[in-house]
């Protein structure tokens, strides 16, 4: 199995790059999450025409022909570029309705990116009630800035506009000013089952997840080395002290694992490993680990300024914390690790 990038891969990858530096460099990023609806509309049109969110499917669908491997990577550097909007639910909507005749319209604006779509995570079908969907999800990211959800239960897809009657939103606060989460509630709503399967599909959004939270490890750790470089104390550049050298090194040691492992999840799950899902969960805690112990560490590199909401660190930690929450807690995810060695 080759966990390096080819020549096609890094292509992607730098092409993905490129656009979100010239597109939204942290200044952007802070003036898109203070408007509103807290997204870069003409990015997502541009991303739809680039057809990022349609990289892992295949051209019969409207796809670009790639696989999990190259959707990680865009996630790694959405998560680089602390990118606002609900990018996850909408790569998976364009997964999930793919398969839906009766949704082709919706697929053609998720993969133009003129539809986005915000997902409802249920793993335990808590909202299932017959054959409608009935309760509060709450603190659904990016709920306010979608026009339609994703509901992702246990054993069932489902998809439904955000104009469906029986469907209400109530905004809340969110310790991540770039992913702004809401309450969706359901009362009585009709979704007919999507013909997907759950399971997978919640495998390719944990891996996404990690995905993300890889980008922010790996932007931390880059912020703190070149602050280090030009901060000076005593006469001297502050990456010169052994406390912030040592510091930097850990944070490169963490990115490097979780990159590695959440690329091995990657390329298992586009080779249909069985293994995948348990690959999957410890790359999303290890990931997330990271992304939140180096994020933490960053603030600690910039001393005093980097406690300030005028410094960029603290963006970092609060998308760390979000991510931590999405599709499962790293406790959740090594509960699931030990089952095959727990005691009856």
């Amino acid at each position: 199995m080759d966990l390096t990038l080819g020549p096609e891969e890094t292509a992607v990858r730098d092409a993905i790059r490129g656009v979100l530096a010239e597109r939204l460099p942290l200044a952007s990023v802070r003036a898109v999450a203070g408007a509103e609806p807290g997204i870069d509309e003409a990015l997502w049109r541009e991303a739809g025409g680039l057809g990022w969110f349609g990289l892992g499917l295949p051209e019969a669908v409207g796809g670009a022909g790639y696989g999990a491997a190259e959707e990680m990577l865009l996630f790694i550097e959405l998560g680089r570029a602390l990118t606002p909007g609900p990018w996850l639910a909408t790569v998976l909507a364009a997964h999930a309705l793919a398969a839906t005749p009766g949704l082709v319209e919706a697929h053609r604006a998720v993969l133009a990116g003129t539809l986005r779509v915000a997902l409802v995570d249920d793993p335990a079908d808590a909202l299932a009630d017959g054959g409608s969907l009935t309760g509060v999800a709450r603190g659904v990211p990016d709920a306010g800035a979608a026009g339609g959800y994703l509901v992702l239960g246990g054993g069932t897809i489902r998809y439904l506009p955000a104009a469906t009657h029986g469907l209400a939103l109530e905004r809340g606060p969110s310790i991540d000013p770039t992913r702004r989460l809401g309450d969706v509630r359901f009362d009585g709503v009709a979704g007919a089952p999507l013909a997907g399967d759950a399971a997978a599909l919640r495998t390719l959004a944990t891996l996404l997840a990690a995905g993300e939270a890889v980008g922010v490890a790996e932007r931390a750790l880059e912020d703190s080395v070149e602050y280090a470089k030009v901060r000076q104390q005593f006469g001297r550049p502050i990456g010169s002290f052994q406390a912030v050298k040592h510091r930097c090194a850990d944070m490169a040691v963490r990115a490097e694992v979780a990159r590695s492992l959440t690329t091995f999840a990657a390329v298992a799950l586009a080779e249909g490993e069985t293994a995948t899902p348990r690959l999957v969960a410890a790359a999303k805690a290890l990931a997330t680990d990271a992304a939140l112990a180096n994020a933490a560490d960053n603030v600690q590199n910039h001393g005093g300024m980097g406690f300030t909401w005028e410094a960029d660190a603290h963006l970092y930690l609060k998308r760390a914390w979000l991510l931590e929450h999405v599709l499962g807690t790293r406790a959740a995810h090594l509960d699931a690790l030990a089952v095959p060695w727990r005691a009856e």
